[in-house]
């Protein structure tokens, strides 16, 4: 190494000559920029407005909104796998809602035995600490 240069080659310090030059990509061959990736591109489309024309007249609506629509008119009609398609979505569907903590629609009589349970144990709890109470009165310090 000449005695002019001070710069040390070590860990996380390469030679000069092997290092990227400034302005000049260290992977030109990589993706470029400003380019999308496949779900990207899927949930963009998904996403864009059209005009359906149905009983109300013209609205705007979805791509996937109009999807799903004539999936279920095709279910609804008697057509075997879009049916299955449509129960796999409404059974998904329904399982991400109520583990988001959605609404879920709980029968009155379900509801009232809840309540009831959690008296009873409200109760239980008041009286295992009334008697934690008097038993640590009653001791002697």
């Amino acid at each position: 190494m000449p005695e002019g240069n001070s710069y040390n080659v070590g860990y996380g310090k390469p030679p000069r000559e092997g290092q990227f030059t400034k302005g000049r990509s260290g992977n030109p061959k990589g993706r470029p920029k400003g380019s999308r990736n496949l779900s990207t591109i899927v949930l963009e489309e998904s996403r864009q407005m059209v005009n359906v024309q149905g009983p109300r007249g013209v609205r705007r609506i979805s791509k996937l909104h109009a999807t799903v629509m004539q999936l279920q008119n095709k279910a609804a009609q008697g057509h075997l796998p879009s049916q299955r398609e449509l129960f796999g979505l409404v059974k998904m569907s329904e399982e991400s809602e109520s583990s988001s903590g959605g609404s879920v629609h709980v029968p009155e009589a379900d509801q009232q035995m809840m309540q009831s349970l959690l008296r009873r144990m409200q109760q239980l709890s008041s009286a295992s600490a009334e008697t934690q109470i008097q038993s640590k009165a009653g001791k002697p310090e």
